[in-house]
């Protein structure tokens, strides 16, 4: 796992030798020791520490120009805003999930294009981060604007300021946004130097028609940036407001204690273009799922990442970073609490 090349040696010794000394055969729990090394790490913690876990979830919601142009999702741009109340009132898949897991959430208005139909009693829940009323068509211009790329880095650092300052050890990031999947399939086919046939998919489910159109306006998109660009102007030609600030949120949040959980093809976008500016980030992210998106199997490859859940989830809003919450929990659990084995004396060790 990429995560190792991020932490010193000494440390990484240290926790492995702690795990291995648990009452049980060596690599015995697989993937989720690596995953107990990793939450370590990111926490901060040495052996015989408990990883005390405090998780929050966010949903970035932004609207997308390319959408309100172009008939590239089976639904319209003002769903977006319809989800957020959906959100709001508990009535969507990730409000089951998070419910389940018993994980606090906040949404956050990255850029719908209605923010007015918001339910006006509950609009003090969602928190403000608006850097306009959706993107530019980025099939025709750049997406954002440089004063919106300079303003999503000022939220992107306030969000991940707020999440130290509550004490938050878990970050889990989802998104909502009509045609956020051509943003990101733009994204992988800049930075990957893919055809943009190689990262397209279906998103909500379109039809071939709709997916060719998605093709070319991506391949549009694509063209006007230029090979070598960096991932700033990557993001803000072909980025979307939520995107800007997930990236914004995670490079923010370098060094700084708490665990990443990266949900499927939005999201890991948005981490692709973060370890492209923050390199050591990398370090602290956990990749939830692999979606059914065709493109995202290409980004964690690049990212040397191997998810936790492969499901074929495709509906956003970190349904798969709250369903691998539980992984987790019991990777953390059994680095805190399991019986450790004395090879001397071939007694078992228990926790007080």
């Amino acid at each position: 796992m990429k995560f190792h090349d991020y932490y010193p040696a000494d440390r990484i010794q240290r926790l492995t030798a702690a795990i291995n000394r648990k009452a049980k055969p060596l690599d015995s729990l697989g993937l989720l020791e690596d995953l107990a090394l990793q939450t370590a790490l990111a926490l901060g913690a040495e052996p015989g520490d408990d990883l005390k876990l405090n998780p929050l979830h966010l949903i970035f919601a932004g609207d997308h120009g390319v959408a309100a142009a172009h008939p590239v999702s089976i639904t319209g741009s003002d769903f977006t805003v319809k989800m957020v109340n959906n959100f709001i009132r508990g009535g969507a898949a990730i409000n089951a999930f998070l419910d389940t897991a018993r994980i606090p959430f906040e949404i956050i208005d990255s850029g719908i294009s209605r923010p007015e139909e918001i339910l006006p009693d509950s609009i003090s829940r969602v928190r403000n981060c608006s850097l306009g009323r959706g993107t530019r068509d980025l099939s025709e211009e750049d997406a954002l604007t440089e004063e919106q790329l300079k303003k999503a880095e000022e939220f992107g650092k306030s969000i991940a300021d707020n999440a130290v300052s509550r004490g938050v050890s878990v970050l889990l990031f989802g998104e909502m946004g009509i045609g956020n999947t051509t943003p990101a399939s733009a994204i992988l086919a800049r930075v990957a130097g893919l055809p943009p046939e190689e990262c397209a998919g279906r998103g909500t489910g379109i039809g071939d028609q709709a997916l060719a159109l998605k093709t070319d306006l991506i391949r549009k998109a694509v063209n006007r940036v230029p090979e070598n660009a960096a991932p700033e102007e990557i993001l803000r030609a072909l980025g979307g407001f939520e995107i800007a600030e997930m990236v914004y949120t995670m490079t923010h949040a370098r060094n700084r204690e708490i665990l990443l959980v990266i949900d499927g093809f939005i999201v890991t976008a948005a981490a692709l273009l973060a370890c492209r500016m923050t390199p050591e980030i990398r370090g602290q992210m956990v990749f939830a799922t692999e979606s059914g998106e065709p493109g995202h199997r290409r980004m964690l490859e690049m990212l040397k990442a191997e998810p936790l859940l492969r499901l074929g989830l495709r509906l956003g809003e970190g349904t798969g970073a709250v369903l691998s919450y539980s992984l987790i929990k019991s990777a953390a659990a059994f680095f805190s609490r399991m019986a450790e084995w004395d090879s001397k004396s071939g007694r078992i060790i228990y926790r007080d």
